[in-house]
């Protein structure tokens, strides 16, 4: 088949929030796609990414990228099928592949935070099985943003040159735009779970609510003697950086929670002993009270690793430590434990 024979591009998803396909180069580069609902510009994206599935149309001619038009606001879903897709160079508009993808469903973006080891799997599988939402497993992407974005806002607290030019051109805007794009694109749809352990997640947690200020957040804690010692049966190392990154995460939360407009905080000890109660707040949390008997067979199913060699030893007493390990967990860990109420 010609070149002129084959068509320009296709529309391959719709979401609330973005659009996703691709095209064949304008004669100079590659095609900028503009998205419209009526006469209102969603957004613009260039198609440029080079993707395994389009490498064959080389010999045919003009080479391909896909895009991701992200949306200036988020569609009601109503309002999927009227949205349009346009080249830019030629004006034409991009027809829609036969399995057209709409991302219709109502839009959940859910981050589940915590140490490692303190049951965020558990959750995080329980809550993908429920509302069947993409899940990527630990996806460690927003920490990759939010370091940039906290460097912007420091420089804009300034008054400088510099400062004047980020504000000016509003750069802090296009570190959120890149990390929505990532969202969206590595999940292929408006909605997902992230389920990402670890002190540079939890730090995180404020530009991502920037990012995504309809999101929610669920911290998971565990008590720091059976989280060290499930720690150690699982990846082994460090008795004393185990201590410190338990330590360090709670304390972080300490910091983060108060930056967030809402969280919910559990203990993976009533996940797992009061599964019932548990699903109960994470169901009214998430604003669906309907699912939560879905959720709590799902957490009292037994199917996922219940966080390993620690489960039911929480007293130092119980851990065969030696005398330095136990002083160094007093130590380290002591003054978390004893703010968040856990006995030694």
């Amino acid at each position: 088949m010609t070149e002129a024979a084959q068509p320009s591009g296709f529309l391959e998803l719709i979401s609330p929030a973005f659009a996703l396909g691709w095209a064949r180069h304008a004669p100079h580069g590659p095609a900028y796609i503009a998205a419209m609902l009526g006469d209102e510009i969603l957004g613009i994206a260039r198609a440029e990414t080079p993707r395994a599935d389009l490498a064959q149309l080389q010999e045919t001619g003009r080479p391909a990228g896909s895009f991701i038009v992200l949306f200036n606001r988020e569609l009601d879903t109503a309002d999927l099928t009227r949205v349009a897709l346009h080249r830019l160079d030629d004006h034409s508009a991009l027809p829609p592949i036969a399995e057209l993808r709409f991302d219709s469903s109502p839009i959940r973006r859910i981050f589940v935070l915590g140490s490692p080891r303190s049951g965020t799997s558990e959750l995080g599988a329980t809550l993908q099985r429920v509302y069947d939402l993409p899940w990527m497993g630990e996806f460690h992407g927003a920490p990759l943003f939010a370091a940039p974005a906290a460097a912007i806002q420091q420089e804009m607290s300034k008054d400088d040159d510099l400062s004047h030019f980020i504000g000016a051109y509003r750069l802090d805007e296009s570190i959120l735009r890149l990390a929505r794009l990532t969202y969206f694109g590595v999940h292929g749809s408006a909605s997902f779970i992230d389920k990402t352990p670890g002190v540079p997640m939890i730090a995180a947690a404020p530009f991502l609510a920037r990012c995504f200020p309809d999101a929610k957040f669920i911290y998971l804690r565990r008590n720091g003697v059976s989280n060290v010692l499930s720690r150690m049966a699982k990846f082994g190392g460090d008795f004393s950086e185990h201590c410190a990154d338990w330590a360090a995460a709670l304390t972080e939360w300490e910091r983060v929670r108060a930056l967030l407009p809402h969280y919910l905080e559990l203990r993976q000890e009533d996940m797992q002993n009061n599964p019932t109660e548990t699903a109960s707040r994470i169901a009214e949390y998430i604003g669906t009270p309907d699912t939560a008997p879905a959720l709590a067979a799902s957490l009292s199913s037994g199917r996922l690793e219940r966080t390993g060699a620690g489960i039911g030893r929480t007293r130092l007493a119980d851990t065969g430590w030696g005398p330095l390990q136990i002083q160094r967990f007093i130590d380290v860990c002591g003054p978390a434990m004893e703010r968040f109420g856990y006995e030694m």
